[in-house]
């Protein structure tokens, strides 16, 4: 057994600290309730315009009222949950501020990303941080386009005195295309970019059988390249899934997680408000705890 624990990183600039979204050991643990089309698309799948904006709040709100106390910060957006949930963040948490509009569900390989709202208005909605997320495949040939719009971003965002968090999230994998080189040939292309923090997928693809050792080399690789901390994602899959992934993550390096729906899925399909917060209470909070547990405790790894 070889022991293992997360690497310190030092943020890129005094000027746009991340500290108000981090723990005393420099851990970010953050909840994520950005989501829009996708959450819309995860409560109902056969119909997702049916959904209504308010149906997004309550759930957010939920979420955010009953979780943000044990978070280090909360990942929102500007149409249901800035300012509608701000009343119910925990005093003294940070939250961050999604940037991108919606529509990059439909096809990312479309057009570039845009903007919902300038970094400007983020920071003054009271924003401790924001966030881009970027469909990226280092082949596609939006690729060049992409980072240009990372560039701009980063040059606002240095402007304003806001720190960026960067999301170049792989899409369009081909057939037998290795998951590990293109989301680390995605590190290479962003790890100069100036983003203070990279939030980024587990390097690995799930369904592959390989060691524990093997996985924290393959996120201690991605550590080692990046010029900032960078976070896990949750992307969507299993909970206890993802509860591995922060062990192994945070053993190769990872400062952190930001989890979505993989954390609090069975809350938000509740069928009303009463049930939501239960499952909320019953349910999520002990999974926060476990991915807490996991992100922080040594990590014996299997050779």
């Amino acid at each position: 057994m070889v022991a293992a624990s997360g690497v310190a990183h030092t943020l890129m600039s005094a000027d746009r600290s991340l500290a108000a979204l981090q723990n005393g050991d420099g851990q970010f643990h953050v909840l994520a309730v950005d989501h829009r089309d996708s959450l819309r698309v995860f409560l109902r799948p056969d119909d997702p315009s049916s959904v209504p904006d308010s149906l997004l709040t309550e759930v957010k709100r939920d979420l955010v009222e009953l979780v943000s106390p044990h978070a280090t910060g909360v990942m929102l957006e500007p149409e249901y949950s800035i300012p509608q949930a701000i009343d119910v963040l925990q005093p003294g948490v940070g939250f961050i501020a999604a940037l991108e509009a919606q529509g990059y569900l439909a096809d990312p390989t479309v057009s570039p990303t845009t903007l919902l709202w300038s970094v400007e208005q983020a920071a003054e909605s009271g924003a401790a941080a924001v966030k881009l997320l970027l469909p990226y495949h280092p082949d596609h040939s939006l690729s060049a386009d992409q980072r240009t719009v990372a560039t701009s971003v980063v040059a606002e965002c240095r402007s304003v005195g806001i720190p960026l968090i960067l999301e170049p999230l792989f899409h369009s994998l081909a057939p037998g295309e290795s998951r590990e080189l293109v989301v680390f040939r995605t590190v290479e292309h962003f790890a100069d970019s100036g983003a203070d923090l990279l939030k980024l997928p587990f390097p690995l693809d799930g369904t592959e059988e390989v060691s524990q050792m093997r996985t924290v080399e393959a996120c201690a690789r991605i550590t080692a390249r990046c010029r900032q901390p960078w976070a896990l994602l949750s992307g969507g899959g299993t909970f206890e899934s993802f509860r591995e992934q922060v062990s192994l993550a945070i053993a190769g390096g990872a400062a952190g997680f930001m989890v979505g729906r993989a954390l609090w899925g069975e809350a938000a399909h509740a069928v009303d408000g009463t049930t939501r917060r239960r499952l909320i209470e019953e349910v999520v909070l002990p999974r926060w705890h476990e991915l807490v547990a996991a992100a922080t405790c040594e990590t014996l790894i299997d050779t």
